[in-house]
């Protein structure tokens, strides 16, 4: 083995095509992770509160199961926010159920902005979320519907203040987007690590690109948009046969990068509560793949290509140092390249994981990002061959 200056020249083209796909990586993570860090960062620190004057009214939605536990402490949250204009609390559950009217009627003596409706027994060919959300925007009283699950756990009781921050009487905001993350202390089965990594990635993929102004989809714990658009777009009607869609292809089809804004601070943030994580990270997975096909594909092509740059990059490299041997030199280079991506991309998953509230990983976060296009393609293909319900009729 030796060290010389003299590479072959298709060492050479590999070692720039790695060097390339080091360059496009670090842009990617440029462009659309650093912008979420940075807009994260100044969601507390950098923005001033308004004057109480102009916060408008808020009518906030709440969807139920049947949870009657988990419904009274959410509701026990909400009906006590530091909200300084008129605000009303809606829980549409799916069905009738005595536990649920007996938490309204319960807290309603207290409270007369607290209402309860519920979708009928017995409703086939159709989406039950979907139809419990449009029941609950027709009832508002107010142009702001403000979304959110009995499945989610608000921790502030600025949540509303900071979620209705950035609407204002007539200007272009229609729609605005929060977040819910999973606190790690509460999944603690096998494969902990690798579903956090999978849900700051998937996260990363729609916030990115919300911040570059390409908005294409939300979350259904923590979403806020005027009354007025979802009637105008004729609410869920262009995705009824779809089991799913509520906060991905109807957010894609009302949202733009002029009337949508993201609201990433510390206060705005739900948390999701506690559950079989394993079986709720499957469900969500199964979720978005049937969904995808029908929302805008162009906004989330770079998030989706990351993996693929850093296989491209090892194999690359790899070639160029096979190519040479046994001249040692573009062995060499092609390491460096390969440790500077691996270090970059510590450093720029930490972050996200960090402002996310995540799950702080270090060593695995090379392997879960490297295999992360494949282990998305292989859930891909067990959503399609899964037998989950796609479809309101099946």
């Amino acid at each position: 083995m030796t060290f010389s200056p003299n590479i072959p020249p298709l060492s050479l083209w590999l070692l720039a095509g790695s060097f390339t796909c080091l360059l496009l990586l670090a842009a990617i993570y440029f462009f659309r992770f650093r912008t979420v860090h940075t807009y994260r960062r100044r969601a507390d620190r950098e923005r001033p509160d308004k004057p109480e004057a102009d916060y408008m009214p808020a009518s906030v939605i709440v969807c139920s199961q049947g949870d009657a536990e988990n419904l009274e402490q959410l509701l026990n949250t909400l009906l006590n926010q530091d909200y300084p204009c008129a605000y009303e609390v809606i829980v549409v559950n799916e069905g009738e159920s005595a536990d649920v009217k007996d938490v309204v009627a319960m807290l309603r003596p207290k409270h007369q902005n607290l209402y309860l409706t519920f979708t009928p027994e017995g409703v086939v060919n159709l989406s039950r979320k979907k139809l419990a959300l449009t029941l609950g925007v027709k009832a508002a009283r107010y142009d702001i519907a403000v979304l959110t699950t009995t499945a989610a756990e608000i921790m502030s009781d600025k949540w509303l203040r900071r979620i209705m921050f950035r609407f204002n009487r007539g200007n272009d905001v229609d729609i605005v987007l929060g977040y819910a993350y999973i606190d790690p202390t509460e999944d603690s089965k096998r494969g902990k690590r690798r579903r956090a990594f999978d849900y700051v990635a998937e996260s990363m993929r729609w916030l990115g690109v919300a911040v570059a102004k390409k908005p294409f989809r939300g979350t259904e714990y923590n979403l806020a948009y005027r009354k007025s658009v979802f009637l105008k777009n004729k609410g869920f009607a262009r995705s009824l046969n779809l089991r799913y869609g509520d906060d991905d292809i109807f957010i894609s089809e009302i949202s733009n990068g002029k009337n949508t804004q993201i609201e990433l601070s510390d206060e705005s943030m739900v948390r999701i509560r506690y559950g079989n994580h394993p079986r709720l990270s499957k469900e969500r997975t199964f979720r978005r793949f049937t969904t995808e096909s029908h929302i805008r594909r162009r906004p989330r092509f770079l998030m989706g290509l990351t993996g693929w740059l850093q296989i491209a990059a090892i194999a690359s490299g790899t070639a160029a140092a096979v190519e040479s041997y046994p001249n040692m030199q573009a062995a060499a280079i092609a390491l460096a390249i390969i440790v500077l991506m691996l270090a970059l991309d510590i450093s720029t998953w930490r972050k996200s994981m960090a402002a996310l509230k995540s799950r702080k990983l270090l060593l695995t976060i090379p392997y879960f990002s490297i295999t992360y296009p494949l282990h998305r393609a292989c859930q891909r293909i067990r959503a399609r061959l899964s037998k989950g319900k796609k479809y309101t009729y099946e």
